[in-house]
């Protein structure tokens, strides 16, 4: 009986050291598989933090082409944060760059070889293709890859930002820039003014002008809101005032453009949904009612105070 009892108990204590044994081991395994996290999350710190640093460098040296292409094949290295400030500096680089490769459109013979065959809209790769002189379109396709497309306005053609080649860049960076984004690929796509015309319906300025509206509501304090603000208030401007070649008010009667104001109209016929964009264009709408559509001295006034052309 003793002796069965001792083999119990010895049981008992090889299971217990069994136990033991395979937590101290299980404990270890752990603290191997975090040490191994760890030294992976920290190499992939590093590695971010090389790649951040060298497509920083090469926007500082502006070679746009490269940093652009280098930044497209390593941007998914980087932390959200990273790739963000990435895109950010691309685009400062970008419109840096931008008067260097105008001025670069407009050397003897440049404009009146690519005016011969450029049609309004056409990709970039189309004009080059038609294209013979090497040095011509070494430029073009210098652009191309820097991220630029051809416009035309007032008789020549020169390069603007083509921003869909940034929405590659919107699975890895912050919401506001992506919306940013969005916004500014609509800008390019479609330029509302050229040889001081507006060449966009009137309603498209408005959906534009609410779009950077609620970008501004959104993010409020988005590294690019200031750049926004600018635009919406160049669209409450063309609102009220027209352009040089599409007035708002017609020259010789002082008549508001009837299109424009069945834009505002349709605008403001629902609800404005607290928007301060509609409010205002709402009391527009009502002064001109209010006087038949003419730009009388009270007209004059309420624009003047509510929509500083200045």
């Amino acid at each position: 009986m003793m002796k069965s009892k001792m083999s119990a108990a010895a049981m008992i204590v090889v299971l217990a050291l069994s136990f033991q044994t395979f937590a101290v081991s299980g404990a270890a395994i752990a603290a191997s598989a975090t040490d191994q996290t760890t030294s992976s999350s920290s190499k992939a710190a590093a590695y971010a933090k090389a790649v951040y640093n060298k497509a920083v460098k090469l926007l500082k040296e502006k070679d746009i082409p490269y940093a652009k292409a280098y930044i497209t094949k390593h941007i998914r290295s980087v932390s959200q944060y990273q790739a963000t400030l990435l895109v950010l500096r691309l685009e400062n680089a970008m419109n840096a760059k931008l008067g260097a490769y105008t001025d670069r459109m407009f050397t003897p013979g440049t404009q009146e070889t690519i005016m011969k065959v450029y049609k309004y809209g056409e990709p970039i790769n189309t004009t080059i293709s038609k294209i013979k002189d090497t040095n011509l379109r070494s430029l073009l396709a210098d652009l191309r890859d820097s991220g630029y497309r051809l416009h035309t306005a007032e008789g020549v053609v020169f390069p603007i930002i083509d921003y869909k080649t940034l929405l590659p860049y919107k699975p890895y960076i912050s919401k506001d820039i992506q919306d940013y984004i969005d916004i500014m690929v609509v800008e390019s796509e479609k330029v509302a003014v050229s040889d001081a015309a507006l060449v966009i319906p009137w309603s498209e300025v408005i959906e534009r002008a609410l779009a950077q509206e609620v970008f501004l509501k959104n993010h409020p304090n988005s590294n690019r809101a200031k750049d926004v603000r600018q635009m919406l208030k160049f669209n409450e401007i063309s609102l009220f005032y027209g352009y040089n070649n599409t007035p708002l008010f017609q020259y010789t009667s002082n008549t508001v453009n009837p299109e424009a104001l069945e834009a505002i109209r349709k605008a403001v016929s629902g609800e404005l949904s607290g928007s301060s964009f509609l409010t205002k264009l709402k009391g527009w709408y009502d002064i001109l009612k209010d006087n038949d559509g003419k730009l009388t001295q009270e007209v004059w006034k309420y624009r003047a105070d509510l929509v500083p052309n200045s």
